[in-house]
């Protein structure tokens, strides 16, 4: 009798344990995949607040914001400041960050960066036609 509620314990406190760690793997999952929030262009802008210093190495982290620095989010970047800064795109919303790399233009048009990219540049380049075309045209409706 002794050695059945022994088992029942010891099998209630590996199930307890398997909850937890199943927990835990979903609630990383969440943070882990850039695409898990609605793509908003308006939440993205570029990671670079200035210009990257011809020393480079730590002086570069001061053009990217501090949060960028977190293991999670450097990862995606190689831990390289002048990468992130020169062709990343920043969610500081979601602290999230993206990578423009040439040939994005190529990728496929299901993954998360490409949409990001995409629908970034598109804007910036429309918004910067409109204004363009209004100063052309300004009694144009």
């Amino acid at each position: 009798m002794r050695m059945i509620c022994m088992r029942e314990k010891s099998m209630v406190g590996y199930s307890k344990r398997l909850l937890a760690l199943i927990s835990l793997l979903l609630g990383s999952a969440v943070q882990a995949f850039p695409c898990d929030q609605p793509i908003t262009i308006s939440n993205w802008s570029f990671c670079a607040t200035g210009n990257v210093s011809a020393e480079g190495g730590a002086a570069d982290w001061k053009v990217v914001p501090a949060w960028t620095r977190e293991k999670v989010i450097s990862a995606y970047f190689g831990n390289d400041p002048r990468l992130l800064a020169n062709h990343g795109l920043c969610n500081a919303k979601f602290h999230r960050v993206v990578l423009c790399q040439p040939g994005w233009q190529t990728g496929n048009p299901d993954e998360c960066s490409y949409l990001v990219c995409s629908g970034f540049y598109s804007a910036v380049f429309g918004k910067e036609e409109r204004e363009d075309y209004e100063r052309e045209h300004p009694n144009a409706q």
